[in-house]
């Protein structure tokens, strides 16, 4: 729904590969949301470069957006697939809440939680207004399942950084990371900083955050045994099971059956199964 930037991140080439932020108009995704639903899909990503920067190039609102897409008859489900914390406001964050439509799942860039980190890398946030975000949208939707972009080794990042922001991200305690060792870009400020990580250390540092996401992601699953959700199922299967996921992104298997494909149903989340998705009951219809 948006392409481009207008940020300039000390690490990030994508204003320079991409251009400004810009986009359609509400009205042009309205009719291309419509011409999905048509088709029987019944979920939608809402996806961008800046992804909560919507608007600059029409005048418009991510907020005048979403209320447009919630009216669409047909689609089921939409899903935001990222958004700068500094983006997120209260009135998105109550509009999310309200919706039938949209689902409590929110991937939200962080990249790091050392504050001087983030001011090296020219983030338009702190640590403190990303935890309040989380904050905020917990309390009106405590299911929320939230993914959390994190970059390691960073130049200048020492253990003490690293170790600042590790603590910071166990703390907020999200569901799942996206862990990104630092990768030098040309005509970036970044590449010229001092400081750099030598590149065992990044590799080491990128293991124990993806460690900590598997145990975030594992917790979140498990507090959730017996919970009933409402999947949206897949067609495709494997191993005589089909998947889908929850509202708020729990993978779950159940017993295929071709005419639940594509279909919303009832499912008891009943165990982790040992291959890291749910093993799931469906709820007789």
């Amino acid at each position: 729904v948006q392409d481009g930037c207008d940020y300039h991140c000390s690490y990030c080439t994508i204003p320079l590969a991409r251009g400004k932020s810009r986009n359609m108009p509400v009205t042009s995704i309205v009719a291309q949301a419509r011409a999905i639903a048509a088709q029987n899909i019944k979920e939608i990503v809402l996806t961008g470069v800046n992804t909560g920067d919507f608007g600059r190039s029409t005048g418009e609102k991510f907020i005048d957006l979403l209320r447009a897409l919630d009216a669409v008859e047909g689609v089921e489900r939409y899903r935001i697939s990222s958004i700068e914390p500094n983006l997120i406001t209260d009135e998105i964050a109550h509009f999310v809440a309200s919706s039938k439509k949209f689902l409590p799942h929110f991937h939200i860039p962080l990249q790091s939680g050392s504050n001087r980190i983030l001011g090296l890398m020219r983030r338009r946030y702190s640590r403190e207004l990303f935890a309040e975000r989380i904050d905020m949208i917990r309390k009106l939707m405590p299911d929320t399942f939230f993914g959390v972009d994190v970059i390691v080794g960073f130049p200048g990042e020492t253990e003490a950084d690293f170790m600042d922001g590790y603590n910071f991200i166990r703390e907020v305690n999200p569901a799942f990371l996206h862990v990104f060792p630092y990768s030098e870009r040309p005509n970036t400020d970044a590449a010229l900083m001092p400081g750099k990580v030598d590149p065992g250390e990044i590799k080491l540092r990128a293991d124990r955050l993806s460690a900590l996401s598997d145990e975030l992601h594992r917790q979140f699953y498990v507090s959730r045994t017996g919970q009933v959700h409402r999947v949206l199922l897949e067609a495709s299967h494997k191993s005589g099971l089909m998947f889908g996921f929850t509202k708020n992104y729990i993978r779950v298997a159940v017993p295929y059956s071709g005419s639940l494909a594509g279909k919303v149903v009832d499912v008891r989340l009943a165990a982790l199964n040992p291959n890291g998705y749910m093993d799931g009951e469906l709820m007789l219809l």
